[in-house]
């Protein structure tokens, strides 16, 4: 008996057919997100949120804390669009933003915080260039500071 005379299907043949049945959508090039997300949002915004998944040109992103779901729903549009200008194609349909824990990479950035003089960071202020004026906000800032450190009207640390 003679064997048929069949070449051999070339690797990149076989894996062509693969990806076609695996990914009929062609969306497998959108997980490069992954690879260039922090590069694209900044470090700021990566250290808050970060891509989770990627289903049916849906990209979902968990995000830190409820505050900065929010602004980065006013950013959803600018975000998308430099995904998919990164992409080379309009791979990212929408984007939606759930709660969850967000593994932050490396110490967060010096511009999150003001540090008070005993080292406890309270707020992110933004540049003054009035000496005086940047002084008074520090101020106000330590005031508030001390004030909520204290206990309640009425409650002694011995009365707790």
């Amino acid at each position: 008996m003679r064997a048929p005379n069949h070449r051999p299907n070339s690797v990149s043949d076989v894996l062509s057919d693969v990806l076609k049945r695996v990914d009929p959508e062609h969306q497998l090039p959108a997980y490069a997100i992954w690879t260039f997300w922090n590069a694209e949002v900044g470090d700021v915004i990566a250290r808050r949120a970060q891509p989770a998944r990627f289903r049916n040109g849906v990209l979902f992103v968990t995000v830190a804390t409820h505050s900065w779901m929010q602004e980065l729903q006013f950013m959803k549009e600018d975000i998308r669009a430099r995904l998919n200008t990164r992409l080379g194609a309009e791979l990212v349909r929408d984007i939606y933003f759930v709660s969850g824990t967000v593994e932050s990479e490396g110490p967060p950035a010096a511009e999150d915080t003001a540090p008070t003089p005993r080292g406890r960071a309270l707020v992110a202020l933004p540049e003054i260039a009035d000496p005086e004026l940047a002084a008074a906000f520090t101020r106000l800032i330590e005031a508030r500071a001390k004030r909520l450190a204290r206990p309640p009207h009425g409650r002694t640390k011995q009365s707790r």
